[in-house]
Formats: structure tokens, sequence, C-alpha cells
């Protein structure tokens, strides 16, 4: 062969290489995007129990682990439990509570992964023109509160811790993103809330409002939970979700601005206010003895205020799925089996 015919054959070869190496890249780049798995995962659009949630879809991370997803929004807890009990979405978020009546109602339903605690998530917020200042004068008030929220079980924590019962106050039943405006216009006298509606009522208040805090005596877990069925046929799902959440917790801790200017684009929050927030959560994908708890005592409240049909307090271990976070990370879970 001459060197002529040598050099066009190499430039051919060499033209070939490139071209299937292009097309095996995209293929493969293709192949990638189309087998992302494709969940749901309810949420509350104006409560920080999806903190985490936001901050792993931004950074990508959920794509990351080969999933796609789909935020559907809801106004409570309940609701988005509800949403996941109803087939309507694989994963929900809420507090505790809302899980703890699921179970009591007979929801075959599992906590994957506490995602969030708070020390100063809820409190009570009280216009001192009402005569209110100290915990003490919410006697014979008119409370506003969300029923099968962890704001009722707050309220009745500090009202426990006064030596009150519910019987002293006037309880009415608002939903969460009323809680602003119904103080405001002293359709109550205080509001058992959460942020950012606690802190929104008690920075427009300024020195006419007060807020009263458990003192220590409680802390919410926000969780992100999934049915039995699901969970069981979608080990690996589970694993990938928690893997997405693991990644946005070790962001969050470690670059608070950033993850705040993030979370304040899905809440429509100012990022000042989320700032300033900020230091009352602390973030961490776990499964802790301490959650179990919590949930047993808000059970034994929910049986002596008759608020279940249930008279024993279940095995909520029953109701945890550790494996999922004992494969990826396996000293987050420290629950006692």
């Amino acid at each position: 062969m001459s060197k002529r015919l040598l050099i066009r054959a190499l430039i051919i070869v060499a033209i070939l290489a490139v071209g299937t190496f292009i097309w095996f890249t995209q293929t493969t780049f293709q192949k990638t995007v189309t087998s992302l798995r494709k969940i749901s995962i309810a949420t509350i659009p104006f409560s920080y129990t999806g903190y985490s949630v936001y901050v792993a879809i931004e950074n990508g991370y959920f794509k990351d682990n080969g999933l796609d997803v789909t935020l559907t929004s809801y106004s409570t807890g309940k609701a988005t439990l509800n949403a996941v009990i109803e087939e309507e979405a694989e994963f929900g978020v809420s507090s505790e509570t809302p899980f703890m009546h699921a179970v009591l109602d007979g929801a075959e339903i599992y906590a994957c992964a506490s995602m969030i605690t708070a020390e100063k998530h809820l409190g009570i917020v009280a216009r001192k023109d009402k005569g209110i200042t100290k915990a003490e004068d919410l006697a014979g008030k008119k409370i506003g509160v969300t029923p099968g929220t962890n704001s009722e079980y707050f309220l009745d924590t500090v009202l426990l811790m006064h030596g009150m019962s519910r019987d002293s106050i006037k309880t009415v039943n608002i939903k969460p993103k009323q809680m602003f405006d119904a103080l405001m216009s002293s359709e109550v006298d205080a509001i058992a809330t959460w942020n950012p509606q606690m802190f929104r009522a008690n920075k427009e208040l300024g020195g006419e409002g007060t807020t009263i805090y458990s003192e220590g005596m409680y802390s919410p877990w926000f969780i992100i939970a999934a049915r039995k069925d699901y969970v069981k046929s979608n080990q690996d799902v589970v694993e990938k979700v928690l893997h997405s959440l693991l990644s946005a917790s070790d962001f969050i801790r470690n670059n608070h601005v950033e993850s705040n200017e993030i979370v304040a684009l899905y809440l429509n929050m100012d990022e000042t206010l989320l700032n300033e927030l900020s230091a009352v959560y602390y973030f961490s994908i776990s499964l802790e003895q301490s959650f179990i708890l919590s949930l047993e005592h808000q059970t034994q409240w929910a049986i002596d205020n008759k608020l279940t049909d249930q008279v024993l307090i279940p095995n909520y271990v029953d109701y945890i799925y550790t494996e999922g976070l004992e494969s990826v990370r396996p000293g987050a879970v420290t629950i006692i089996r």
C-alpha cells in the first residue's frame, strides 16, 4: 500500500472511530436520561418540612441517583400522608404528629427517615392587648389551632406545663395559612402555630405581642414516609431517595446561605426571613430512639384526650423502615429493636 493510501485509510479509521464514540456517548446519555425513575413527593409549600427535599432537587442530587422527582402540594402533613396512603404520591413529608395519627387510624406506612428537628419551630403567639403576657394568661382566651397537627400537641404540652387543661381555654380550628390573618384581625387572642407563620406574626406584632415556647419539653421531627407495600417492592428507590437527602443535608449544614436562597424560591419567602430562622433548625437524616419516644408520648396524649379509638400504644418499630438508612449510612440509625 502506498503512503498516500495508508494516510487516507488512517484518516477514514479515525473519522469512523470519532463517529462511533459520539454515537455511543449520545446513546448512553439518552439512555441515562430516559431511565430516570419517576417518583412523586407530597410536600407543604409554605412549611419547613420539605427543606431538604427542595435542596436535593435544585442541586441535582435526585437526578444523580437516577430519580426524576415531581412535587405535589398539600396544606398539612395530614394531607401529604393521605396522598401517600391513597397512592397519589410515593413519598410524603410531614411532622411526626400526623404520622402518629395515621398509624392509629390503621395506615400501613413507614417512616423512612427524619430530616429535621427544631427547638423553636412551634410557639403560641399572643396579643398583649388581650391581656396575655405569659402562659397562665391564656386561661379563658380564644386560641387558634390546627387539629391533627403537632401544633395541637404543642398547645396541650404548654398548658400542662403551667397546670392548665384544654378546658381552660377556647380553641378555634384554623387552617395554617389563615393563622396570621386570624390573629391580626383579633378573631382569636393567640395562635398555636409553626414557622414561618409564627415568626411572621411575632414580627408584625412587635412589642404588642409575646411568644410562648415549650421550654425544651417538645421538639418536632420532620419525616419522609411511604407506604409499606411500596417500600418493600422498591427498596432500591428508597435508598436512592435517602442518598439524595443525605447529600442535601450535608450541603445545608455547610452552606446555610446558599440553601436558604434555594428554599426561599420554593416557599416564596423572603430570604432574610429564612436566614433569621435557620439557627432554629438542625438538619440531619436519621432514625433515632428519641423519635420513637416522641411518638409514644404523643400517642398517650391522643389516648388520654380521646383523639383516637385506640387504647394501646403501637409498637412503632413496626412502622419505621430502618433497613434503607442502615444500608446507606448505618451510623444514622440508633433505634433499639
